[in-house]
């Protein structure tokens, strides 16, 4: 049922795509391979990791409201955005966002660009060969380059804000949500409407309607260029989660162990207000670390009594292990220090450097006591797990001396509010 709604839906879009095409002027077989270009286009969309997503559709766009800058450009520009909806089958938030983005760029750049334009005046047949001769001289010179350069500026600027204005993803607040989807990728969504600017230039020139198909592989690989990327991103962090794994399969008491640390520790994180970048961080220290312990030998880790004083010696030195292997990942690197600290303590009884209070990096603090509280809340060899308000109860007692007190308030309040499960 769903392919047969989304398969109606784009076709839809795709109709009134052309119709909307021989509205504006171009001839029927010009607005076929318009139709089929915006088709293609709008089916490679992609979904970016933090809410956002990168609209090839963008440069054919822009591309017709430098070729047609008159207000009607803006149902086009809902007319695709529901065509790339219906290309994900996105919820009615995805529509109206992506509807929202594409209607004010195209309003925005057909209006910039409009007041740039020569415009000779005059009526019929001869005015209008002169307005279209001399529109066609002025593109292809060097004085359109600045006004080209200025609308494919405002047009991004105008999407990528809407874009981050009607976010899904409300833990990001509006700059940090444009950095990640916008900012970390700026060259593919610059690209990506620069070639649209190409692709109207070129369609005044001999090359013609030609250009449409030209200039749409280069944007479809700028697509892939930034899939690829985001897909490597993704291999690394799940190889990083089966290395961490690997430290939990040791024990059965503490698998998975890794894992639900490091979420609960991006948790807190975030919930306390810090950036994404900072929040990746803390989460890929928090997934490896306990990786130093690998060399550390399983009937210590497994002992169900205590510890004498060179088996205590072992475990404490995991920790320094552990920052050696992560300052090795490239994609970790800046975690080094946080998985370096996190069995330090406010009071300065902690372990291995014996820093106190704020000399601990924060990414540390946090980690600590997400590690704490699963540890507490999980069986061990030596003991039962502790129920949740026991493990609550016990953080509190700690709180300023083991634990920072900030990060057991916040860790007490997600649960007391029933946000964390």
């Amino acid at each position: 049922m769903k392919r047969v709604i989304k398969g109606i839906g784009f076709g839809s879009a795709c109709f009134v795509i052309g119709l909307l095409c021989l509205k504006f002027g171009f001839n029927l077989l010009e607005s076929l391979m318009l139709v089929g270009i915006a088709g293609s286009l709008a089916l490679l969309t992609l979904d970016l990791p933090w809410g956002g997503r990168l609209y090839p559709s963008d440069a054919l766009l822009l591309c017709l409201c430098l070729l047609r800058p008159n207000p009607e450009i803006a149902l086009l520009g809902a007319a695709l955005a529901v065509a790339a909806g219906f290309s994900k089958l996105t919820r009615w938030h995805g529509f109206v966002s992506s509807g929202l983005r594409n209607v004010s760029g195209a309003i925005v750049a057909a209006s910039l660009w409009s007041r740039f334009t020569p415009n000779p005046g005059g009526a019929g047949f001869i005015a209008n060969w002169l307005s279209a001769t001399s529109l066609t001289r002025w593109m292809t010179s060097a004085q359109a380059l600045p006004p080209l350069i200025l609308t494919c500026l405002a047009y991004f600027t105008v999407v990528t804000a809407v874009d981050s204005l009607t976010r899904g993803r409300r833990e990001f607040g509006f700059g940090e949500f444009w950095f990640l989807n916008f900012g970390k990728n700026m060259h593919h969504h610059i690209f990506t409407v620069l070639l649209g600017a190409i692709m109207a230039v070129a369609y005044r020139t001999d090359i013609g309607s030609a250009s449409f198909v030209l200039l749409a592989f280069p944007v479809a690989l700028t697509r892939d260029a930034l899939r690829r990327s985001l897909d490597l991103r993704t291999s690394r962090m799940e190889a990083i989660k089966a290395l961490a794994s690997s430290v939990d399969a040791r024990d059965r008491h503490t698998y998975n162990h890794s894992s639900r640390v490091a979420r609960l520790a991006s948790i807190l994180a975030r919930d306390m207000g810090f950036s994404e970048s900072t929040v990746e961080m803390i989460e890929g220290g928090a997934l490896l670390h306990d990786i130093g312990k690998l060399g550390v030998d399983t009937e210590i880790l497994t002992k169900p009594g205590p510890l004498d004083n060179d088996e205590l010696e072992a475990i404490r030195a995991h920790p320094v292990r552990s920052a050696e292997v992560v300052s090795r990942v490239e994609l970790l690197q800046n975690s080094a220090e946080i998985v370096m600290h996190h069995h330090e303590r406010p009071d300065g009884r902690g372990y291995p450097k014996g820093l106190k209070g704020h000399e601990i990096p924060v990414g540390a603090r946090i980690l600590n006591v997400a590690d704490a509280f699963d540890a507490m809340i999980s069986d061990r060899p030596y003991r039962r797990g502790k129920t949740i308000n026991e493990a609550l109860d016990e953080l509190r007692r700690g709180s300023g001396t083991e634990f920072d007190p900030v990060v057991v308030e916040y860790l007490v309040r997600l649960i007391n509010e029933g946000r964390l499960r």
